[in-house]
């Protein structure tokens, strides 16, 4: 049975993932082959498969040096298809290349692409591999395209779930360490409490499936569909606010709230990463001001990012439920928007003069949350102490995250305000 260490799945380079995932996807004794310059018109040298069985080609794009996407060459449509609704929510000239590369797609040009990985099972069964998996608990045909993304600490197999004929029919993630695991179990959680909840305003993908194939865990979710990533002031706070108070809202003098202990607890769990004992200090530093403020708590969805919504009609679109939690301090939701697309504008050289922003422009972001002024910098403090611990404890740095480290960027406002706040 194949599997993957939480060092192969955290590999820093975007090929070594992808050989370390394929593996992973399509288990010996399954052959997987690696051919780059195939020339026009012809295949790779198929891997050999069981009888009544037949490989997989796949186009690697744009190159298989930096893969960001595998899209089946065949059927066309699907082809072409996978292209398109890659980068779908962007916007500008990302968007447009993967509509053109699309369009190229469906009249054969896809068959210049030069860089392809052929996978052919050599197994029966739905525990074969995991295309076989998803078609037997689905109960139909599919073919699939693989995504590719950056090295992160919770980086892991998302697949985009098509027909022969092109129609998206959903997308699965594929927990396959620890933490991947312990990710989409939660995001299955959300996504079902979520589907009940009788939400107007955000609509959240509908679980399809949730189970496991050898030791990994699986999730499948209808894909959403929206108009575009431009989605008005408005209209986002208003989702926010009900995702917020979708569990209901309490009011917790933070210093006794199970909200602060269990951040020190996670911080606690991983004292021998750098970081950790630095934002303990923090914590101690604020325990004076936790200890006399009362503080709404909710929901929040966790990594609500301009990425990972759209819009349709008067209604929010989000995805990417992963992280969600309730009895948080309201207004998470905001500075993390706030924050991260500052950081997707500016670059990580911008990434520390985002997270003073965030602390001194908390009563503007925070307001139409219901925070009131005198709170907003110490919520921002909060939330800042939240992602850093996320990141220290999930171990984005030795995952090789762009901004892992955060004492380049996270630690030295939080160390500035909470010294001024003690002092």
């Amino acid at each position: 049975m194949a599997t993957v260490t939480e060092s192969a799945g955290t590999a820093t380079d975007r090929s070594g993932y992808l050989r370390d995932m394929l593996a992973v996807l399509w288990p010996e004794p399954a052959r997987i082959e690696r051919r780059g310059r195939v020339a026009p018109g012809t295949g790779a040298r198929p891997g050999r498969a069981a009888p009544g069985s037949s490989p997989t080609e796949f186009l690697l794009v744009p190159n298989e040096t930096r893969p960001v996407l595998l899209v089946p060459r065949r059927p066309r449509r699907a082809t072409a298809a996978a292209l398109r609704h890659y980068k779908a929510s962007a916007v500008g000239g990302r968007r447009l290349a993967f509509r053109g590369l699309a369009a190229a797609a469906q009249l054969g040009l896809g068959d210049f692409l030069p860089h392809r990985v052929t996978v052919g099972s050599t197994g029966d069964g739905p525990e074969a591999d995991v295309v076989a998996y998803l078609r037997k608990v689905l109960d139909r045909d599919l073919v699939v395209s693989l995504r590719v993304g950056p090295p992160r600490a919770n980086r892991k197999p998302v697949l985009e779930l098509l027909s022969p004929s092109g129609e998206m029919l959903g997308f699965a993630k594929v927990g396959v360490t620890g933490l991947t695991r312990e990710l989409v179990r939660v995001e299955a959680a959300a996504l079902d409490a979520l589907g009940a909840a009788g939400l107007t305003r955000v609509q959240v993908p509908q679980l399809l499936h949730h189970g496991q194939w050898r030791e990994h865990e699986v999730l499948v979710q209808t894909p959403l569909s929206g108009s575009g990533r431009t989605v008005s002031r408005a209209m986002l706070t208003s989702a926010m606010v009900e995702v917020a108070t979708t569990a209901g809202v309490t009011t917790q003098v933070v210093g006794r709230s199970s909200y602060w202990r269990t951040l020190r607890s996670r911080l606690g769990g991983c004292a021998d990463r750098e970081p950790a004992a630095a934002l303990l200090q923090v914590m101690d530093d604020l325990q004076a001001t936790a200890d006399v403020t009362s503080l709404a708590f909710g929901s929040w969805h966790g990594d609500w990012t301009p990425w990972n919504m759209a819009s349709s009609g008067d209604q929010v679109l989000v995805w990417d439920w992963e992280r969600f939690e309730s009895g948080v301090p309201i207004g998470y939701d905001a500075l993390h928007h706030q924050l991260q697309g500052a950081v997707e504008r500016n670059g990580a050289g911008g990434a520390q003069s985002a997270a003073e922003a965030a602390l001194f422009t908390a009563p503007m972001t925070l307001g139409p949350m219901g925070v009131r002024p005198g709170f907003a910098v110490f919520v921002a403090a909060l939330y800042l102490i939240e992602i850093a611990t996320r990141y220290t404890c999930d171990g984005a740095a030795e995952a090789g995250a762009r901004l892992g480290d955060v004492s380049t960027w996270l630690l030295p406002p939080l160390t500035r305000y909470a010294t001024r706040t003690h002092g």
